[in-house]
């Protein structure tokens, strides 16, 4: 789901906590394999189970999810689970990998499978966490060691909670009795892992968690898949540097002190390959969806959003603000993902946009209020367009820029304190699994945390379970209802899709390879370390 924070790494530090780290680990360490990937955002948490924004990077280094989202074929991996089979419209038999084992080196089982699905629930059900993606488990059964057996609330595609983003991750039950937590939801099991704890099976293990600096992983060399990814240049120590300035980003490649890099100046790119740097550019899921206050004047007004909606400079957005990389916004859905409805699209008309503001009796003059997140240069670009536009049509644009943790409290306002709250906020959204549920869920009356429009439709509601229910069956059946909704919030407008992301990944291809394989649409900013090759 969501992302970003704070300082800038200095070089010496970086390099104190590598040396330490190889020192303390290898007797050889210049034989060791080192990485350093430049992550944008400070890492909000590490939990498995309650995580629900940018931990995600970390956390698929440390843990298996039991199959894996592949988005060439829109089918599924098997990845900790070895077999993963419906043998009735309501219950799917899960066969473990035997030899798979934690970090500890004690065995995965079926009975920690069933632990770490039923402490996602749980989390989910006192409001923590994103395990509404096993919504439909009514029961979890061990059949042996390595056998469970799961019982769904009639048909229900399992798959695709077991190759979730998020709350999919399968850990040790031991958490418990390590974190002295008196059950699943016990606050003290959360900060065990936020503390910098981890017992999971993943690739790496963790080493040092500085959440807004830097994380540091290791090989973990008994991990059953280094077999199935056949890489022998894997990374054997990954740093993950939090650097929130994408200039910073750009002068630490040219330094050699950040071999890969998720977020350095779109403008600075040409300059970066004839350097000699490599660009991946990837599709994502990840779009950035602009929200309007509608406990608010003028937005809780429906002519006035349309207004604002018709007031943005569409074609200039792609081009402008990200430097080509990226498609314009049609439905909250984005392109690729089920769902998506290239037909949502819309166009400029300042002379419309004009009648609706009159008609409306918004006076010239009006201040509206626009929050953004401090960084992010394609925000920055959208607010200073949109206000040149307004200005056109009498309106004035107060631009907001602050921190992630801060916007998300102004756009949280919108319930507490809705004339308080911004009239506008961005709000950037990536998927938990492969729904269009996840993005439409933005709307949903009371969804506090994320809902910043204030939106409190209950046919809207309605329909939107009618077809989630529908879609956990059968999502191709679904789509069609999917598309009517969507429909209706682009009458609505409470939000509106602004542009769909792709990300750009900058290397030294002379330290790094990255390939393909490593990136992932569904997981959104993970790099897959375990496919990186390092070359010296």
């Amino acid at each position: 789901m969501n992302r970003r924070l704070l300082p800038v790494v200095v070089l010496a530090v970086v390099l104190v906590a590598v040396i330490g780290v190889v020192a303390a680990l290898y007797r050889q360490p210049q034989q060791v394999r080192v990485v350093v990937y430049a992550y944008r955002d400070a890492i909000t948490g590490i939990d498995p189970g309650a995580e629900d924004d940018v931990g995600v990077v970390v956390l698929h280094a440390l843990y298996d999810t039991l199959l894996r989202y592949d988005p060439r074929t829109g089918g599924y991996v098997p990845w900790l689970a070895e077999r993963f089979e419906r043998v009735a419209e309501d219950r799917w038999v899960i066969v473990i990998r035997r030899g798979a084992v934690f970090h500890d080196g004690s065995p995965i089982t079926a009975e920690d499978v069933k632990f770490s699905i039923e402490r996602s629930k749980a989390l989910y059900e006192e409001g923590v966490g994103l395990g509404y993606v096993w919504e439909c488990v009514r029961e979890v059964r061990v059949l042996n060691a390595t056998h469970l057996e799961v019982v769904t609330d009639g048909p229900c595609d399992l798959r695709r909670a077991a190759s979730a983003a998020y709350s999919a991750f399968v850990y040790s039950r031991r958490v418990l009795q390590l974190s002295g937590a008196a059950n699943v939801t016990d606050r003290r099991l959360i900060e065990w892992f936020n503390s910098g704890r981890e017992l999971g099976s993943g690739p790496y293990r963790l080493r040092s968690y500085k959440p807004e600096r830097e994380v540091v992983l290791e090989k973990f060399q008994d991990w059953w898949g280094w077999r199935v990814v056949n890489n022998p240049r894997a990374p054997d120590v990954v740093v993950i540097r939090i650097v929130e300035d994408p200039g910073e980003q750009e002068r630490g490649l040219r330094a050699g002190e950040i071999h890969v890099a998720s977020s350095v100046p779109r403008a600075v790119l040409r300059s970066l390959k004839e350097g000699g740097f490599e660009i991946q550019v990837a599709d994502t899921y990840h779009n950035f969806i602009l929200m309007f206050n509608v406990l608010r004047w003028p937005t809780n007004v429906t002519e006035v959003r349309k207004a604002l909606a018709l007031a943005i400079p569409w074609d200039s957005l792609v081009p402008t603000c990200l430097h080509g990389y990226g498609r314009v916004g049609s439905g909250l859905i984005p392109y690729g993902f089920p769902g998506y409805d290239p037909e949502l699209r819309l166009g400029q008309n300042l002379e419309e946009a004009a009648r609706l503001l009159a008609e409306a009796g918004v006076p010239s003059g009006t201040e509206l209020e626009m929050v953004i997140t401090a960084g992010y240069e394609e925000e920055e670009c959208f607010a200073q367009l949109l206000a040149s536009e307004l200005a056109k049509l009498g309106l004035r644009l107060r631009i907001t820029s602050l921190p992630w943790d801060l916007v998300k409290q102004r756009g949280a306002e919108v319930w507490s304190n809705p004339e308080a709250a911004p009239h506008m906020v961005i709000n950037d959204w990536w998927p938990t699994y492969v729904t269009p549920y996840d993005y439409l869920s933005l709307l949903e009356c009371g969804y506090v945390t994320w809902n910043w429009s204030g939106y409190c439709n209950e046919d809207f509601d309605e329909k939107l379970w009618e077809v989630y229910r529908v879609d956990i069956a059968d999502l191709n059946q679904a789509l069609p209802l999917y598309r009517e909704l969507q429909r209706y919030v682009y009458e609505e407008l409470p939000a509106v899709n602004l542009w769909d992301m792709q990300h750009i990944y900058v290397y030294n291809p002379k330290k790094v390879l990255l390939p393909e394989r490593a990136l992932n649409p569904l997981y959104t900013y993970v790099v897959f370390f375990e496919y990186l090759e390092v070359l010296g």
